[in-house]
């Protein structure tokens, strides 16, 4: 047995299923002076001892005899699992026995059959989720940085394509564009539903295929416009819609001649020149990028994986707010089909006051998101009430084991016992996904090409002996 595995406690009607926590040696009173006893004789006196009843055997059993601490997660009767707990067996007639994760699955009604393989389980049996447990639901991965968590991001991300599923990634680090190719270089049947674009270089807007309503949000939400600066844009704004003008230089035009108070002037121009500096926008059809018109050329699922990395700050704020913004649009007249969003380091991006949008408005509207991070305290804390699924990697921090172990959907002592000691691309699924059962498992390598690790100076060295020093490559 291994921490993290299940046991059975058999009795002829029912069985109780316990998930071990925590081990340690048997614990009785007198023990510790028993094994101090022992070990000063054995280092004072000289000779043979004579044990003819062999004793020194059944001390040593004792004295090696494990405890194996357990939670109960239900009672398993005629074949179902139900969570009730409120027995205990035996200690004489009950029978205990190992319980595969495999097994215990089978005892619980799972809902859909899209499967999506994750790794191994039980020392090596093969473990999978439902597509389902992802589809309308709020999902964290976290753990502490090179723990694997952008892996199973990929993973989960290539196996929702395979089901033909949508979904868009912010991409900080470039570690997606690869996902529908294989090691080798050759491409999966998933490549061409994989398409990377760049914010102001192959990903740009038009004002009038934007819309007004994702304008608005992006000058609230990124650019800080005032209110009553606002107001007067959406009059300037429906105005050139009117007249079908609206362009980045009529726009320029109608704030000059607009008739108004000369700080909200200053703030309509400093905000335009904001978004005609950032390259996000542009008048030529030929540059312009049109999501609904992405959903609707993927026919058989898609991911539109954004690039943001060497993209600065503000610009990298502003591209997500008009993607979210333009996506709910699109859903709430149901012209897209619902999608999952891959939010890596999403507190680099998203403002605090987006956070409740995503999980509560966004989620009944069909975005359904999949937090990756290495800082859990970044996440907000509505994030955590509402969470369906958690995959945990490895912590040593005392205080993030603390906010996961109150955030997770069971006892903190599993949490901080598992958890702490994970090797990498080893996790601890939560939630829905593993039908409310905790399930530590190892995630499978995936056959895609390295992407995203980290660049090491060592490692770009070529070993050429002048005078004994390595030369750069």
């Amino acid at each position: 047995m291994r921490i993290g595995d299940y046991l059975l406690a058999s009795e002829p009607e029912r069985a109780l299923v316990l998930q071990v926590y925590d081990e340690r040696y048997l614990d009785i009173e007198g023990i510790d002076e028993e094994i101090a006893r022992e070990e000063v004789l054995s280092a004072s006196v000289q000779g043979v001892t004579s044990d003819p009843t062999d004793m020194t055997t059944i001390s040593t059993l004792i004295r090696d005899m494990h405890v194996l601490l357990c939670k109960a997660r239900g009672t398993i009767s005629n074949g179902r699992l139900s969570p009730r707990a409120d027995w205990m067996p035996s200690r004489t007639s009950s029978a205990v026995s190992r319980l595969l994760v495999g097994e215990l699955q089978k005892s619980v009604a799972a809902e859909g059959s899209r499967r999506i393989r994750l790794g191994t389980a039980d020392s090596g049996s093969v473990f999978s989720i439902n597509a389902e447990s992802l589809d309308g639901r709020i999902t964290v991965i976290t753990g502490r940085k090179e723990s694997g968590k952008s892996h199973l991001a990929k993973i989960l991300l290539r196996g929702l394509l395979e089901h033909g599923a949508y979904s868009v990634v912010f991409d900080l680090n470039d570690e997606y564009g690869a996902v529908g190719l294989r090691e080798d270089g050759t491409k999966t049947s998933e490549a061409g539903k994989v398409t990377v674009l760049r914010p102001g270089r192959d990903m740009r807007f038009s004002l009038s295929n934007v819309g007004l309503r994702s304008i608005t949000n992006l000058l609230t939400h990124s650019l800080d416009m005032p209110g009553t600066s606002l107001r007067e844009f959406v009059k300037i704004w429906q105005q050139l819609d009117e007249r079908g003008e609206l362009t980045l230089g009529s726009l320029e035009t109608a704030i000059h001649q607009w008739r108004c108070n000369e700080f909200v002037r200053d703030a309509l121009f400093a905000r335009y020149h904001t978004i005609a500096s950032s390259g996000l926008f542009t008048d030529r059809e030929d540059q312009q990028f049109d999501l609904r018109g992405f959903f609707a050329r993927s026919g058989a699922g898609g991911a539109l994986v954004v690039s943001l990395s060497g993209v600065s700050p503000l610009n990298r704020r502003m591209v997500v707010e008009l993607i979210l913004s333009k996506v709910v649009d699109l859903l709430e007249h149901k012209k897209i089909p619902p999608l999952f969003l891959f939010a890596e380091e999403a507190h680099l991006y998203l403002k605090e006051t987006y956070w409740e949008d995503l999980i509560t408005r966004m989620r009944h509207f069909g975005v359904f998101t999949v937090f990756v991070t290495n800082q859990p305290d970044a996440i907000d804390q509505r994030i955590y009430r509402q969470v369906d699924n958690i995959f945990l990697y490895s912590f040593s921090n005392d205080a993030d084991l603390s906010l996961v172990s109150q955030a997770s959907m069971v006892d903190a002592d599993t949490v901080r016992a598992i958890v702490r000691t994970l090797p990498p691309r080893n996790c601890l699924a939560l939630g829905h996904s593993v039908m409310g059962l905790p399930v530590l498992l190892s995630v499978d390598p995936i056959d895609s090409p390295a992407s995203g690790t980290t660049r090491r100076f060592f490692e770009d060295l070529v070993a050429v002996p002048t005078r004994g020093v390595t030369k750069p490559a």
